[in-house]
């Protein structure tokens, strides 16, 4: 997957923003381009049509309903139609009032600029009041340089006529060669606590619950050298004489480093459950973490329900849960040690700069629609620029806490 660390957007914006300051303009957020104010009966955002045959309900995680989307770009981006099947998704946030989605196009087509495929995905971000959550620790993986890290542009959606929200348009998770690009022959797992995939597993040593998400398969048979391939890296985790054996023969040590950084910056603990947890191999290389994904319950809110609430807890939860115990293990490889420790020097100096100012660019870009959504949903907090300067504050704070950890590693 060829994705750019720094989006054309970035550079439009700075240089507009050297040249007349940002009052007087309207942005677009992961390659946008900085338009001055259009007129108050035009959305500030691309805006999104689902239009469902026969006005028919998405109701189903599982049955697709045909449909057109349309893409209006404004000045920033093209315009868009075309035929597709959409549904919904999510395990908990399909349960909540404004709904995610996942469409499949029925031709690939590059929306909003990213890589062309067929598969989509709208997050609602109903729990997340400040609509900032999963973009900022996408970017956050960017800048870590992390393989396959989705792109985020934010969208204002509208179902047969009725306006739905803001949402983020982002990159459906699979292996495509514009998408995680590891070959038909790779292998894509994902760590997930719901256990809802035809063709899973429960691992021998851990008991993690792992899903095959590629390749797609058949017939058991072909299940097994799967199996076969994840255990021999588990069992090296569960020995006696690990970290000191062949692990890293297997499993690829400056992924794991990266995978936790992210995470902890964003103090996102998906992993303990676990859920949400990728990790992949090509056919003849070893197991890598990632793509990182789902961000709505981090930031603190687990187990606390608020966002924001504390910047000091650890990633990895004590009493442990399934996946705490296969994780804290790989975080005592001296290699992933060392890694965390020198990419995390990095990144605090050259990257959390950079991951500030996006916070505030993507901040600006959305705040209009977020009122607008803030109108419909009744989420989140009325004083937006506050919620801004929170999430920067966290963020910072969980930086140094970050220092404190990593130091004694």
């Amino acid at each position: 997957m060829t994705y750019s660390v720094a989006p054309k957007w970035m550079f439009l914006l700075y240089s507009f923003v050297l040249l007349i300051s940002f009052s007087g303009c309207k942005k677009k957020a992961d390659d946008v381009v900085v338009t001055p104010d259009p007129p108050k009966d035009k959305a500030f955002l691309p805006r999104l049509d689902i239009a469902t045959t026969g006005n028919a309900p998405i109701n189903s995680t599982d049955i697709y309903v045909p449909t057109t989307i349309s893409i209006d770009g404004l000045d920033a981006f093209d315009d868009y139609k075309g035929s597709a099947q959409i549904r919904g998704r999510g395990n908990s946030t399909w349960n909540l009032p404004k709904k995610p989605y996942k469409f499949k196009l029925d031709e690939k087509a590059s929306l909003l600029d990213m890589a062309s495929e067929k598969d989509w995905i709208l997050l609602a971000n109903y729990l997340d009041g400040t609509h900032l959550l999963n973009a900022v620790a996408m970017k956050a993986g960017q800048l870590m340089n992390l393989p396959f890290t989705n792109h985020i542009e934010p969208v204002e959606v509208y179902l047969n006529g009725q306006y739905q929200g803001l949402y983020m348009l982002t990159e459906q998770i699979e292996v495509k060669k514009n998408r995680v690009n590891i070959g038909d022959n790779g292998i894509l797992l994902q760590l997930e606590q719901y256990f809802d995939e035809d063709w899973k597993f429960r691992s021998t040593a851990y008991r993690l619950p792992v899903m095959i998400m590629h390749p797609e398969l058949t017939d058991a048979k072909e299940l097994e050298p799967i199996i076969t391939q994840f255990e021999q890296m588990e069992a090296l985790v569960a020995r006696p004489d690990f970290p000191n054996n062949t692990i890293l023969d297997f499993l690829d040590a400056e992924s794991v480093a990266n995978y936790f950084l992210v995470n902890m910056l964003c103090d996102n603990r998906e992993l303990n459950h676990p859920k949400s947890t990728f990790l992949y191999k090509t056919k003849t290389g070893k197991w890598t973490m990632g793509p990182i994904w789902d961000f709505d319950w981090a930031y603190a809110y687990e187990k606390t329900q608020r966002h924001f609430s504390t910047f000091d807890q650890s990633m990895l939860w004590s009493p442990p849960s399934t996946g705490t115990r296969f994780f804290t293990q790989l975080m005592t490889i001296p290699a992933v040690k060392a890694a965390m420790k020198q990419k995390w020097a990095d990144f605090k100096v050259q990257k959390l700069p950079a991951l500030l100012t996006y916070v505030d660019q993507y901040a600006l870009l959305i705040e209009d629609a977020r009122a607008r959504d803030y109108q419909k949903w009744k989420r989140g907090n009325l004083d937006f620029k506050n919620d801004v300067v929170t999430l920067k504050s966290w963020l910072k704070n969980r930086a140094v806490y970050m220092d404190e950890f990593i130091g004694r590693l």
